[in-house]
C-alpha cells in the first residue's frame, strides 16, 4: 500500500506535465494561424484600394490645333557658276554674288542675320564618251542661301529680282510663323478641350460622372508649314515678264498633343 501511494502522485504530476506542454504547443499553432489571416486579409485591402484606383479613372488621348497665317516666308537659291579651273568658277561665283547682295541688302533692305549661307561646293564636271572615257570638262560652283523675309506680299518680286541677278537655281519657299510659343498655347487649350469632350462621352456612357483632372502629360506640338515648290521652277522664265512670279502663303496649322488623367465618380 506504501508503495502504491508514491506512484498515484507520481502518475498526476506526469499528466499535468504532459497536459501544460500540449496546451503551449496548441497554443502556438493557434497565434500562428491567426497572424496568417491578419496577413492574407492586409493583402486583399491592398489589392482592393489599387483595383480600386484604376477603376476610378479615365485616361484620354487628345489633339487641339489651330490655323494662322503665316508671318515669314524662307526663301532657298543657288548661285551656280562654271569655270576651266576651280579658281575660274569660284571668281565667277564671287562675281555673280556680289550682285545678288545688291538686291538683298540694297533693293530691298534685307538685314544680313536674316541671309545665311548654307552650302558652297566646287566639284570637277566632267564629259563621258565611248573612246576616252571620262574627260574633264570643267569646275561647278554652287553657293546655296536661305534668306528670312517678313513682307510675305513680295515674295514673288525678290524672287524674280535675285533671279535677274543670278540667283539661277530656286530651290523653294516655305512659309512659317515666327510666334510659335503663342499659338501653341492655343492648340493646347484646344487639346484639353477635345480631351474633356472624350472623357466625358467615356464616362457618361458607363454611367458615371466626370471627376477631377488628376493628370496630364504634354505631348510634342508641331508646325504644318506652307511648301511652295510649284513656282520655283518658273521662277527664270517668269523674271523677264512684265508681271512678277506668284506665290501664295495659304495656312499653317499649329498642333498640339496631351494625354489627361481624369477621376471618374
Amino acid at each position: 500500500m506504501r508503495k502504491l501511494g508514491w506512484q498515484a502522485p507520481a502518475i498526476v504530476l506526469a499528466a499535468v506535465l504532459v497536459g501544460w506542454l500540449g496546451f503551449g504547443g496548441g497554443g502556438k499553432g493557434e497565434v500562428g494561424t491567426v497572424s496568417a489571416e491578419t496577413t492574407n486579409a492586409g493583402a486583399a485591402s491592398a489589392m482592393a484600394g489599387v483595383t480600386g484606383s484604376a477603376v476610378n479613372t479615365i485616361t484620354v488621348g487628345a489633339e487641339g490645333s489651330v490655323k494662322v497665317e503665316p508671318d515669314v516666308a524662307y526663301v532657298n537659291f543657288t548661285v551656280e557658276t562654271r569655270g576651266k579651273t576651280a579658281q575660274e568658277a569660284q571668281q565667277a561665283n564671287a562675281d555673280a554674288f556680289a550682285s545678288v547682295e545688291k538686291v538683298l541688302y540694297t533693293t530691298y533692305s534685307i538685314d544680313k542675320k536674316d541671309v545665311q549661307t548654307t552650302g558652297f561646293n566646287v566639284q570637277p564636271e566632267y564629259n563621258y564618251t565611248d573612246k576616252d572615257g571620262q574627260v574633264l570638262k570643267g569646275y561647278v560652283a554652287d553657293h546655296n542661301v536661305q534668306v528670312t523675309y517678313r513682307k510675305l506680299e513680295d515674295v514673288g518680286k525678290l524672287m524674280d529680282a535675285l533671279s535677274a541677278a543670278g540667283a539661277n537655281r530656286m530651290n523653294g519657299v516655305t512659309f512659317d510663323t515666327e510666334k510659335r510659343d503663342q499659338y501653341e498655347l492655343d492648340a493646347l487649350k484646344n487639346a484639353m478641350a477635345n480631351a474633356a469632350a472624350k472623357a466625358g462621352v467615356l464616362a457618361s456612357s458607363a454611367n458615371r460622372q466626370l471627376g477631377v483632372v488628376l493628370n496630364v502629360v504634354q505631348g510634342d506640338a508641331d508646325t504644318v508649314p506652307v511648301v511652295q515648290y510649284g513656282a520655283m521652277a518658273k521662277v527664270a522664265a517668269s523674271a523677264d515678264s512684265a508681271a512678277s512670279t506668284s506665290v501664295q502663303a495659304g495656312q499653317i496649322e499649329v498642333n498640339a498633343k496631351v494625354t489627361v488623367q481624369y477621376e471618374m465618380k
